[in-house]
């Protein structure tokens, strides 16, 4: 065992020690939890700075009106649309920010005749006025004017002061030409405005749940990229470092000491904490973000239970299958014909992930989840976006046959890693693999 845990460390060590690991999997997770920590709300302070200063306004008289009226209403955007969004838009901190929110405004509007416009501009870039709009009045008169309204503001202007203003007198103009038309606009705007839809699911016990279409489309995406990645980026380290290993004569080394069952073992449980680091880190940021958020309690406790259930199933399937292919071939291009079919097979669960989380009580979304080795990606699918409870046996069977597919294949991976972690020359084919197993 002794020997087995220090081939691990050093494994370990290999992939875990180097600058582009540090990189990848422990810096760009942190800089991801500081910006949703640090950034996120720095963004949404500066998002509700005032607006303060002098507007002038080049414009009819009703549209000067409508505009003082609109300006004191603080009309924003989060007011025109959030009636037309989901509560999980209208809440996330970063849509808030870029469809701007209730900044307070204290600004006074100058009317000023169209003559001057050239000295205007030059008292806004001076900082005598924060802004200067004109209206013409033929955009008023035709709905179908080629003219437009025009903003001037400083170059230090923020967005949203600027969506605030651009809003406002857009709206301004709509208004007066409903009220030129001898029309309410408040009873036109009412008319048009659409009404929300609150979708709500009845389960079969009596119970009545909110829908909440983000927890059922993008949650389980999120979950299956984190398990993908996670496993296969310390999956593909063990391939490299096997083959590196075997075409430098260190695997003749190493195995002048140890067995080759207790080299594998080793390799395989290095890369095993390689993959723990990877997915506790950018784990950790999934969950920073979902607490900036305030969407943490869409993860129930049971689904990270079976993440990482289906985590240990889905690390040792795709490290056996790199341990095996690694220590048949000699140069990494090699690898490419023996992995080919693996991951044409493997990429499935993304192919089909559109289909499966729409359907995750169907029937190919069952079968996949008992078929080996598709069932750990599929299964956390399904778990996570079925919006009833997936039926115990099949989770119970399909961890069963997950942990019963890992015994299988960590012994034909023995076989193979026996027979080829010594041979050179040309890299064997399928059907010759097949053969190593039964030689084994």
């Amino acid at each position: 065992m002794h020997k087995i845990l220090t081939v691990a460390w050093r494994e370990f060590r290999h992939t875990a020690m180097t600058k582009a690991f540090v990189l990848g999997a422990i810096v760009m997770p942190i800089l991801m939890m500081a910006l949703f920590i640090l950034v996120i709300p720095l963004m949404m302070d500066s998002n509700t700075t005032p607006l303060q200063g002098t507007i002038v306004l080049v414009a009819p008289n009703d549209v000067v009106v409508e505009l003082e009226t609109q300006i004191s209403k603080g009309i924003t955007s989060i007011e025109e649309v959030a009636d037309q969004l989901p509560d999980v838009i209208t809440n996330d901190p970063i849509a808030s920010a870029m469809l701007g929110n209730n900044s307070q405004t204290d600004i006074s509007i100058l009317v000023a005749p169209n003559e001057n416009l050239d000295s205007l501009k030059d008292q806004v870039r001076n900082g005598d006025y924060v802004g200067l709009i004109v209206v013409p009045d033929s955009i008023i008169q035709d709905d179908e004017s080629d003219e437009q309204l025009s903003l001037f503001i400083p170059s230090s202007f923020s967005p949203n002061h600027m969506d605030i203003l651009t809003r406002a007198t857009s709206q301004s103009v709509v208004n007066v030409r409903l009220r030129r038309l001898g029309h309410e606009p408040k009873d036109i705007h009412d008319l048009v405005r659409r009404p929300r839809t609150i979708a709500t699911r009845l389960s079969d016990d009596g119970g009545e749940e909110r829908d909440n279409e983000f927890a059922r489309r993008i949650i389980p995406m999120a979950f299956m990229m984190l398990l993908w990645i996670a496993t296969f980026t310390s999956g593909n380290c063990l391939l490299t470092t096997t083959i590196e290993e075997k075409s430098n004569k260190v695997m003749e080394v190493l195995l002048s000491a140890i067995s080759p069952m207790q080299l594998l073992a080793g390799k395989i449980l290095g890369q095993a904490g390689v993959s723990a680091v990877i997915l506790c880190m950018y784990g950790s940021a999934a969950l920073a973000g979902l607490v900036t958020f305030a969407l943490l309690d869409l993860i129930p406790f049971a689904h990270l239970l079976m993440f990482v259930i289906f985590f240990v199933i889905a690390y040792f399937m795709i490290a056996t299958i790199m341990a095996a292919v690694g220590s048949a071939v000699s140069e990494l291009r090699d690898a490419q014909s023996l992995m080919g079919p693996v991951m044409l097979i493997l990429i499935i669960p993304l192919a089909l992930w559109p289909v499966l989380a729409e359907h995750p009580n169907g029937m190919i979304a069952t079968i996949s989840s008992f078929t080996p080795p598709l069932l750990p990606f599929v299964m956390i699918l399904r778990v996570t976006a079925s919006t009833e409870p997936v039926a115990l046996w099949q989770v119970i069977l399909s961890i069963g046959i997950g942990l019963g597919s890992v015994i299988a294949m960590l012994w034909m991976c023995a076989r193979i890693f026996r027979i080829g972690i010594l041979i050179q020359g040309k890299p064997p084919n399928i059907l010759q693999l097949v053969k190593w197993i039964r030689q084994g």
